[in-house]
């Protein structure tokens, strides 16, 4: 929502906030920790992961500079973040408690207006996760990728923007496995793929896989 750090920092002057800085791979918040603020990156990126039983991990999102996290848990009635936040780089956060930022999108309805819309993109983002954890085969896990992603880049050329092994752990399958399946996939003349780009070939049949 913010492009800078000033500009966060300038629409929340008149706030009460706190500002904590944290090393890249240090722990900000742990799954089931009591959350009753949101936090807003100023500087650095985060990712957001669910850590199994199993060891295995779900890589949910990833957030940067002008981004929020913690929103939709401080104003549940469960309160506890659902999944572990880490810091991917060297960041700062400002933690707004609950109270104070309710006071604030009251005072300021061109905010709330913006807020919203983000926070709605969000719930769609989680949606697609969850939807994607429910195939079973890994070439149907990328296919609603692809397929996601080619709604909301408006393009057959999709820009991952994340390392593959993030990508690995959004959908929940092994590194080794994700890089045999878009070899097979290319083979099969599905899909073409340079380093961070994966062109789609033929979408009709990545459509028809889900419907298996």
């Amino acid at each position: 929502m913010f492009k800078t750090r000033e500009e966060a920092l300038h629409f929340f002057k008149d706030s009460t906030y706190t500002i904590s800085k944290y090393n890249k791979n240090d722990i900000i918040a742990i799954e089931g920790s009591p959350c009753d603020k949101v936090g807003l990156i100023l500087q650095g990126s985060i990712d957001v992961k669910r850590i199994l039983t199993s060891n295995n991990v779900i890589h949910m999102s990833s957030l940067s500079v002008g981004n929020f996290f913690g929103e939709i848990i401080a104003f549940s009635d469960t309160n506890a973040y659902p999944a572990t936040i880490m810091a991917s780089s060297n960041c700062e956060i400002m933690f707004i408690h609950k109270t104070s930022f309710i006071i604030f999108c009251t005072k300021n309805p061109d905010f709330l207006d913006m807020f919203l819309n983000d926070l709605s993109n969000k719930i769609i983002q989680l949606n697609n996760s969850i939807k994607n954890l429910s195939f079973s085969s890994i070439r149907q896990k990328l296919s609603n990728y692809l397929i996601t992603q080619h709604t909301i880049q408006k393009s057959k050329f999709i820009k991952l923007g994340i390392t593959k092994q993030k990508l690995s752990e959004m959908l929940g399958i092994p590194r080794p496995s994700l890089s045999r399946e878009l070899m097979k996939m290319k083979s099969d003349g599905l899909i073409d793929y340079s380093k961070d780009t994966i062109k789609i070939l033929d979408i009709e049949t990545l459509e028809e896989l889900l419907m298996e």
